[in-house]
């Protein structure tokens, strides 16, 4: 309830101006002089209420103004919903890390993947140069090999996939094809070994690529997921938030509507009061304004 000494200055019933000047007067036989003087003091009394009521009307209004701003100012800065939105606050950071890591690993896969696959291709190129006539051919391709051998990323450890054997298969994969030894090719054996040397690395590299498109598309699902779930975190923080700032807000209006009609009301009791006050006292001590040569001057 707004209080406020915008309220005891004004002029009621029986402790008004007029009313004492009222009393004072009343049964006495006073003199004409005196009769002026009272009926001066009135009017200066009606005359100076307002004056005293707007600066004390204005006061209570700033007052009233600054609580409603200051909680204003309060609502700005407010965190709401920092209490009932702890735990999805907790939820979304989770989310979040681990799509960092998610798109992180899927990027790594997807680029060990395309290695792989190119590795292969470059692995069956080497296999049909492992010939008597293409041994400068051979040993060209070999270098191209072991390039794209040292291109695999195999620190690719993730909790999302399955081991995907890129490690072994580099180290040894490199060892086995620096190691054929090509005697130019010169008999089938030479040829043979050769062959069998690069078609054991393009088994364990086949089986890598399956391996390496299933923890792809694995990690393509995750990151659908915890997008998902990051989303519902969101929105659902979002809700709590706008429904306690809507609340508050609804709280600051339903005050300022209170103000608002308690500012009016005392207003208009003033304005009756006053009207009261100069009805009281033109009945009683002020002499009636009668126009210039009434017949009623004569009583005057």
């Amino acid at each position: 309830m707004l209080t406020n000494p915008i309220i005891s200055p004004f002029p009621t019933a029986q402790g008004s101006p007029v009313a004492k000047l009222i009393r004072g007067s009343a049964g006495v036989g006073s003199s004409s002089g005196d009769s002026g003087v009272i009926q001066d003091l009135v009017r200066l009394s009606l005359v100076a209420a307002r004056p005293a009521f707007e600066l004390d009307f204005n006061n209570a209004q700033n007052q009233a103004l600054a609580r409603l701003d200051a909680k204003i100012q309060e609502l700005q800065s407010t965190n709401f919903g920092s209490g009932k939105t702890a735990l999805l606050r907790v939820k979304a950071a989770r989310l979040e890390r681990e799509l960092i890591e998610l798109r992180d690993y899927k990027e790594r896969v997807s680029t060990n993947r395309l290695s792989v696959t190119d590795t292969l291709a470059t692995l069956s190129d080497l296999r049909g140069l492992a010939d008597s006539s293409t041994v400068s051919e051979f040993e060209a391709k070999r270098t191209e090999v072991l390039d794209s051998l040292d291109r695999l990323l195999t620190a690719v450890r993730s909790r999302f996939g399955a081991p995907d054997g890129l490690r072994s298969a580099k180290s040894d994969g490199t060892d086995a094809i620096s190691g054929i030894v090509t005697n130019n090719f010169a008999t089938p054996t030479d040829i043979q070994n050769a062959r069998d040397t690069i078609d054991k690395l393009s088994a364990t590299l086949t089986t890598a690529s399956t391996i390496l498109e299933s923890n792809q598309d694995g990690a393509t699902k995750l990151i659908s997921s915890a997008e998902r779930g990051l989303g519902d975190a969101k929105q659902r923080i979002e809700e709590i938030t706008i429904a306690e700032r809507r609340a508050r807000i609804d709280e600051i209006e339903a005050e300022r509507d209170k103000v608002a009609r308690l500012l009016t009301n005392i207003s208009l009791a003033f304005e009756t009061s006053q009207a009261f006050g100069s009805f009281i006292a033109q009945s009683t001590v002020l002499k009636p304004d009668n126009d210039p040569g009434s017949v009623l001057n004569l009583f005057a």
